[in-house]
C-alpha cells in the first residue's frame, strides 16, 4: 500500500467510493449532480411532514460550497425555525492503482478530502408547524396489491 501520491506511469488510477456508515431517512448525501430544489423540498418533507427532529447534510470535497448553500437555503425557506450545526473534517480515501501490464499486482494509494456534517435541528417554533400538520396518507405502490 503506497501511503503517499505518486507519480504514476503505465497505470490506470480507479477512485473508490467513500466508506460510509448505513444510511438513515435522516442522512442526506450532497453530489455533484444533486438538484438543490429537489433536496430542499426532500428535507421539508422530513422535518415538517415527517416529523423528524434533526436532518444532517454531509457533503465532501468540491461538494461543500454546495452544502453550505444548501443548509442555508433550507434555512431560509423553513423560515430561519431550525438551527444549522456544522461540523467539518478530513477523510481518508483509497484509490486503486491497476497497473497497465497485467502480470504486476494492484496497488493501493491513499488521498485526504474535506468534508462537512451540517446538522439542521428544528426549533421550537417548527415543533409547533409539526403539530398542526396533517400526516402524509400512505399509499401504495400500482403494482402492489392492496390487502384488506
Amino acid at each position: 500500500m503506497k501511503e503517499k501520491r505518486s507519480n504514476i506511469k503505465d497505470a490506470a488510477i480507479h477512485k473508490r467510493a467513500p466508506q460510509r456508515p448505513a444510511t438513515i431517512p435522516s442522512d442526506v448525501y450532497i453530489s455533484h449532480k444533486t438538484k438543490t430544489n429537489v433536496i430542499i423540498k426532500r428535507v421539508r418533507q422530513l422535518m415538517v411532514n415527517e416529523k423528524y427532529k434533526k436532518v444532517t447534510l454531509h457533503g465532501m470535497g468540491a461538494q461543500l460550497l454546495k452544502t453550505i448553500q444548501i443548509a442555508q437555503a433550507i434555512q431560509r425557506t423553513l423560515h430561519h425555525q431550525i438551527d444549522l450545526k456544522p461540523t467539518t473534517g478530513t477523510v481518508t480515501l483509497v484509490d486503486d492503482i491497476i497497473p497497465d501490464d497485467t502480470e504486476k499486482d494492484t496497488d493501493t494509494q491513499t488521498r485526504m478530502n474535506s468534508a462537512i456534517h451540517i446538522q439542521l435541528v428544528a426549533k421550537e417554533g417548527l415543533t409547533e408547524l409539526q403539530r398542526r400538520v396533517a400526516p402524509i396518507p400512505r399509499k401504495p405502490s400500482r403494482n402492489r396489491k392492496v390487502v384488506k
